[in-house]
C-alpha cells in the first residue's frame, strides 16, 4: 500500500490518445494527481482544460475526492472549477512525501484510507457535490442566525446594564 503523493503528469500535447493514457476513472483514487500544462501555449492550455473538465463532468466522476486533481497552468484560477496552480511549488504540501517511515497508528490509518478510497469510487459524484453544497449553505446560515443572535444579546446585555445604572 502506497501513500497518498502527488502523482506529477506533464501534458505535451492535446491530442486525444495523449488524453486517453492519463485520464480514467481511477486516476484519483489512490492518490492526487498534478497535471502540469506549462508546456503548452496557452490557447492549447485552455483547450484542454476544457477537455479535462467535460471528460469529469460526462462521466459523473469528482476532481475532488477521493483525492483532488491540480492543474498546473499560467491562466488565472478564474477559468475553471478545478483547482488550479501556477508552480508545482504552489501545490499544497499536504502531500507530498515525507522522509521518515510509518509508525504502526499511520499504518493502520493507511489501510482504514483504502477501505474509504474504494468506498468513493462507488459514490455519485454530482450527488455526493450537491449534497455538500446543501450541507455547507445550511450551515453558513446558520452561523449568520448565530452571529445576529449574539449581535442582539450584546444589545440586550447593555440596555440590562444601562437600566441598573440608573
Amino acid at each position: 500500500m502506497s501513500l497518498p503523493i502527488y502523482q506529477h503528469v506533464n501534458v505535451n500535447a492535446i491530442q486525444l490518445e495523449d488524453l486517453k493514457n492519463f485520464l480514467n476513472e481511477d486516476m484519483n483514487t489512490r492518490h492526487p494527481v498534478a497535471l502540469n500544462l506549462k508546456q503548452l501555449d496557452l490557447e492549447q492550455q485552455r483547450e484542454i482544460i476544457g477537455l479535462i473538465e467535460n471528460y469529469f463532468s460526462i462521466n459523473n466522476i469528482s476532481y475532488k475526492f477521493p483525492y483532488p486533481v491540480y492543474l498546473i497552468t499560467d491562466h488565472q484560477r478564474t477559468i475553471t472549477l478545478m483547482p488550479t496552480v501556477k508552480s508545482i511549488e504552489e501545490l499544497p504540501r499536504f502531500f507530498y512525501q515525507k522522509d521518515s517511515k510509518l509508525n504502526v497508528k499511520e499504518s493502520h490509518l493507511l489501510q482504514r484510507n483504502a477501505l474509504l478510497q474504494q468506498e468513493i469510487k462507488n459514490a455519485d459524484a454530482e450527488f455526493v457535490t450537491e449534497t455538500t453544497k446543501s450541507y455547507s449553505s445550511i450551515h453558513r446560515k446558520v452561523h449568520e442566525l448565530d452571529k445576529e443572535l449574539q449581535f442582539y444579546r450584546s444589545i440586550l446585555n447593555r440596555l440590562i446594564r444601562a437600566e441598573k445604572n440608573e
